[in-house]
Protein backbone atom coordinates (compact mmCIF):
# COMPACT_ATOMS: atom_id res chain seq x y z
CA UNK A 1 0.00 0.00 0.00
CA UNK A 2 2.77 2.30 0.99
CA UNK A 3 4.39 1.60 -2.72
CA UNK A 4 1.30 2.48 -3.81
CA UNK A 5 0.62 5.72 -1.90
CA UNK A 6 4.45 6.37 -3.26
CA UNK A 7 3.93 5.89 -6.65
CA UNK A 8 0.75 8.02 -6.83
CA UNK A 9 2.45 10.67 -5.07
CA UNK A 10 5.36 10.49 -7.15
CA UNK A 11 3.16 10.92 -10.44
CA UNK A 12 1.00 13.77 -8.31
CA UNK A 13 4.46 15.35 -8.34
CA UNK A 14 5.40 15.13 -11.39
CA UNK A 15 2.14 17.06 -12.88
CA UNK A 16 2.64 19.64 -10.65
CA UNK A 17 6.24 20.18 -11.86
CA UNK A 18 5.18 19.85 -15.19
CA UNK A 19 2.43 22.53 -14.46
CA UNK A 20 5.06 24.82 -13.20
CA UNK A 21 7.43 24.36 -16.15
CA UNK A 22 5.70 23.51 -19.01
CA UNK A 23 6.51 26.61 -20.76
CA UNK A 24 10.19 26.37 -19.75
CA UNK A 25 10.23 23.18 -21.83
CA UNK A 26 8.24 24.39 -24.78
CA UNK A 27 10.39 26.95 -25.11
CA UNK A 28 13.85 25.28 -25.03
CA UNK A 29 12.58 22.70 -27.53
CA UNK A 30 11.69 25.47 -29.77
CA UNK A 31 14.77 27.21 -29.45
CA UNK A 32 16.68 24.17 -30.14
CA UNK A 33 14.70 23.28 -33.33
CA UNK A 34 14.91 27.12 -34.19
CA UNK A 35 18.95 26.64 -33.54
CA UNK A 36 19.28 23.18 -35.90
CA UNK A 37 17.06 24.47 -38.74
CA UNK A 38 19.46 28.16 -38.41
CA UNK A 39 22.26 26.04 -38.63
CA UNK A 40 20.89 23.82 -41.33
CA UNK A 41 19.59 27.04 -43.39
CA UNK A 42 23.24 29.08 -42.59
CA UNK A 43 25.15 25.47 -43.86
CA UNK A 44 22.97 25.45 -47.15
CA UNK A 45 23.23 29.22 -47.52
CA UNK A 46 27.55 28.90 -47.41
CA UNK A 47 27.57 25.67 -49.66
CA UNK A 48 25.47 27.54 -52.40
CA UNK A 49 27.54 30.91 -52.31
CA UNK A 50 30.85 28.40 -52.23
CA UNK A 51 28.93 27.12 -55.50
CA UNK A 52 28.07 30.54 -57.04
CA UNK A 53 31.77 31.80 -56.31
CA UNK A 54 33.45 28.73 -58.02
CA UNK A 55 31.21 29.20 -61.13
CA UNK A 56 32.34 32.71 -61.35
CA UNK A 57 35.69 32.14 -60.24
CA UNK A 58 35.67 29.95 -63.35
CA UNK A 59 33.83 32.24 -65.66
CA UNK A 60 36.41 35.08 -64.76
CA UNK A 61 39.59 32.89 -65.11
CA UNK A 62 37.95 31.85 -68.64
CA UNK A 63 37.65 35.14 -69.92
CA UNK A 64 41.27 36.07 -69.23
CA UNK A 65 43.01 36.99 -72.59
CA UNK A 66 46.64 38.27 -73.10
CA UNK A 67 45.94 40.33 -75.88
CA UNK A 68 43.78 42.34 -73.39
CA UNK A 69 45.25 43.36 -70.53
CA UNK A 70 41.93 44.66 -69.25
CA UNK A 71 40.71 41.38 -69.06
CA UNK A 72 42.07 41.04 -65.76
CA UNK A 73 40.01 43.85 -64.07
CA UNK A 74 36.18 41.78 -63.32
CA UNK A 75 38.95 38.95 -61.87
CA UNK A 76 40.64 41.54 -59.65
CA UNK A 77 36.84 42.97 -58.63
CA UNK A 78 36.03 39.68 -57.37
CA UNK A 79 38.82 38.95 -55.70
CA UNK A 80 38.31 42.49 -53.72
CA UNK A 81 34.46 41.87 -53.02
CA UNK A 82 34.81 38.69 -51.82
CA UNK A 83 36.43 36.62 -48.55
CA UNK A 84 36.06 32.72 -49.28
CA UNK A 85 38.53 30.48 -50.71
CA UNK A 86 38.03 31.46 -54.85
CA UNK A 87 38.70 34.62 -53.78
CA UNK A 88 42.01 33.93 -52.92
CA UNK A 89 42.80 31.60 -56.09
CA UNK A 90 41.46 34.49 -57.83
CA UNK A 91 44.12 36.63 -56.19
CA UNK A 92 47.04 34.33 -57.28
CA UNK A 93 45.93 33.86 -60.92
CA UNK A 94 45.31 37.63 -61.21
CA UNK A 95 49.05 38.07 -59.86
CA UNK A 96 50.17 35.49 -62.30
CA UNK A 97 48.32 37.72 -64.80
CA UNK A 98 49.88 41.45 -63.36
CA UNK A 99 53.45 39.56 -64.09
CA UNK A 100 53.25 37.28 -67.13
CA UNK A 101 51.02 39.95 -69.21
CA UNK A 102 51.26 43.47 -67.65
CA UNK A 103 54.90 43.14 -66.42
CA UNK A 104 53.39 45.03 -63.04
CA UNK A 105 55.26 43.37 -59.98
CA UNK A 106 54.39 45.66 -57.07
CA UNK A 107 50.60 45.11 -58.55
CA UNK A 108 51.43 41.58 -58.45
CA UNK A 109 52.45 41.44 -54.83
CA UNK A 110 49.46 43.85 -53.48
CA UNK A 111 47.47 41.07 -54.71
CA UNK A 112 49.22 38.35 -53.35
CA UNK A 113 49.11 40.58 -49.64
CA UNK A 114 45.69 40.96 -49.89
CA UNK A 115 45.20 36.47 -50.51
CA UNK A 116 47.80 36.10 -47.79
CA UNK A 117 45.30 38.04 -45.64
CA UNK A 118 41.97 35.68 -46.77
CA UNK A 119 43.50 32.42 -45.57
CA UNK A 120 44.57 30.21 -42.63
CA UNK A 121 45.48 27.37 -45.05
CA UNK A 122 49.24 26.71 -44.32
CA UNK A 123 49.92 25.35 -48.14
CA UNK A 124 48.93 28.02 -49.45
CA UNK A 125 50.02 30.53 -47.17
CA UNK A 126 53.30 29.02 -48.44
CA UNK A 127 52.69 29.02 -51.81
CA UNK A 128 51.60 33.12 -51.80
CA UNK A 129 54.83 33.76 -49.11
CA UNK A 130 57.13 32.40 -51.99
CA UNK A 131 55.24 33.94 -54.95
CA UNK A 132 56.26 37.64 -53.23
CA UNK A 133 59.76 36.57 -52.12
CA UNK A 134 60.42 36.03 -55.80
CA UNK A 135 58.56 39.34 -56.74
CA UNK A 136 60.56 41.57 -54.14
CA UNK A 137 63.63 39.85 -55.53
CA UNK A 138 62.43 40.57 -58.97
CA UNK A 139 61.93 44.27 -57.56
CA UNK A 140 65.41 44.65 -56.05
CA UNK A 141 63.82 44.76 -52.14
CA UNK A 142 66.40 41.93 -51.35
CA UNK A 143 66.17 41.71 -47.30
CA UNK A 144 61.99 41.70 -47.93
CA UNK A 145 63.02 38.77 -50.12
CA UNK A 146 64.78 36.88 -47.44
CA UNK A 147 62.11 37.95 -44.46
CA UNK A 148 59.41 36.91 -46.94
CA UNK A 149 61.20 33.38 -46.64
CA UNK A 150 61.40 32.79 -43.41
CA UNK A 151 58.00 32.63 -43.22
CA UNK A 152 57.94 29.27 -45.47
CA UNK A 153 58.70 26.62 -42.98
CA UNK A 154 57.52 23.69 -44.30
CA UNK A 155 60.45 21.07 -44.86
CA UNK A 156 59.00 19.69 -48.05
CA UNK A 157 59.27 23.62 -49.52
CA UNK A 158 62.79 23.36 -48.18
CA UNK A 159 64.22 22.77 -52.26
CA UNK A 160 62.42 25.62 -53.20
CA UNK A 161 63.29 28.28 -50.46
CA UNK A 162 66.73 28.10 -50.29
CA UNK A 163 67.01 28.23 -54.07
CA UNK A 164 65.92 31.83 -54.23
CA UNK A 165 67.36 32.57 -51.01
CA UNK A 166 70.56 31.98 -52.84
CA UNK A 167 69.75 33.54 -55.51
CA UNK A 168 68.96 36.67 -53.44
CA UNK A 169 72.04 36.49 -51.06
CA UNK A 170 73.87 36.15 -54.78
CA UNK A 171 72.51 39.52 -56.10
CA UNK A 172 73.46 40.84 -52.22
CA UNK A 173 77.00 39.50 -53.34
CA UNK A 174 76.69 37.91 -49.83
CA UNK A 175 78.11 34.59 -51.98
CA UNK A 176 79.44 32.94 -48.85
CA UNK A 177 75.80 32.85 -47.95
CA UNK A 178 74.52 32.22 -51.18
CA UNK A 179 76.52 28.79 -51.94
CA UNK A 180 75.34 27.62 -48.12
CA UNK A 181 71.72 28.15 -49.39
CA UNK A 182 72.36 26.57 -52.43
CA UNK A 183 73.64 23.32 -51.06
CA UNK A 184 71.06 22.98 -48.35
CA UNK A 185 68.42 23.24 -51.50
CA UNK A 186 70.54 20.30 -52.71
CA UNK A 187 70.57 18.57 -49.73
CA UNK A 188 66.33 18.71 -49.33
CA UNK A 189 65.69 16.74 -52.27
CA UNK A 190 64.18 18.65 -55.25
CA UNK A 191 63.30 17.59 -58.57
CA UNK A 192 65.55 16.73 -61.15
CA UNK A 193 65.02 19.84 -63.03
CA UNK A 194 65.52 21.82 -60.25
CA UNK A 195 68.63 19.95 -58.99
CA UNK A 196 70.52 20.31 -62.12
CA UNK A 197 69.79 24.50 -62.32
CA UNK A 198 70.51 24.55 -58.50
CA UNK A 199 74.19 22.82 -58.96
CA UNK A 200 74.63 25.25 -62.04
CA UNK A 201 74.50 27.88 -59.61
CA UNK A 202 76.01 26.67 -57.15
CA UNK A 203 79.03 26.98 -59.09
CA UNK A 204 78.77 30.04 -60.49
CA UNK A 205 78.52 31.45 -56.55
CA UNK A 206 81.26 29.71 -55.56
CA UNK A 207 83.26 31.74 -58.99
CA UNK A 208 82.23 34.85 -57.57
CA UNK A 209 83.58 34.05 -54.27
CA UNK A 210 86.52 32.77 -55.47
CA UNK A 211 86.98 36.05 -57.38
CA UNK A 212 85.35 38.37 -54.71
CA UNK A 213 88.07 36.91 -52.36
CA UNK A 214 91.14 37.36 -54.74
CA UNK A 215 89.51 41.27 -55.39
CA UNK A 216 89.25 41.66 -51.76
CA UNK A 217 93.11 40.48 -51.54
CA UNK A 218 94.02 42.81 -54.22
CA UNK A 219 92.44 45.97 -52.83
CA UNK A 220 93.99 45.12 -49.33
CA UNK A 221 97.37 44.68 -50.99
CA UNK A 222 97.14 48.08 -52.88
CA UNK A 223 96.41 49.52 -49.40
CA UNK A 224 99.17 48.23 -47.68
CA UNK A 225 101.34 49.27 -50.31
CA UNK A 226 99.78 52.83 -50.98
CA UNK A 227 100.56 53.50 -47.14
CA UNK A 228 104.36 53.29 -47.21
CA UNK A 229 103.88 55.72 -50.52
CA UNK A 230 101.74 58.43 -48.74
CA UNK A 231 103.76 58.23 -45.33
CA UNK A 232 107.25 58.74 -47.88
CA UNK A 233 105.49 61.46 -50.30
CA UNK A 234 104.41 63.18 -46.63
CA UNK A 235 107.98 62.88 -45.66
CA UNK A 236 109.57 64.39 -48.58
CA UNK A 237 107.13 67.30 -48.62
CA UNK A 238 107.91 67.97 -44.94
CA UNK A 239 111.86 68.38 -45.82
CA UNK A 240 110.97 70.35 -48.72
CA UNK A 241 109.32 73.05 -46.26
CA UNK A 242 111.98 72.85 -44.18
CA UNK A 243 114.71 74.18 -46.86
Amino acid sequence: MSNQLSSEEQLAGLKEFLAKTWKIIVAVIVIGLLAFWGWRYWQSHQEQKMLESSEQYEQLVAKLDTNNPTSVDELVAFAKETSNIYSVFANLRAAQFYVEVLKNYSGAQELLADGLKKTDAEPIQAIINIRIARLQHQLEQYQDSLDTLTKVTEPTWAPIVNDIRGDVLVKMTRYADAIDAYKVALDSSPTPDSEINIKMKLNQAEYLKAKQQVEQQEAQAAQENAAPEAQAKDEAKTEESKN
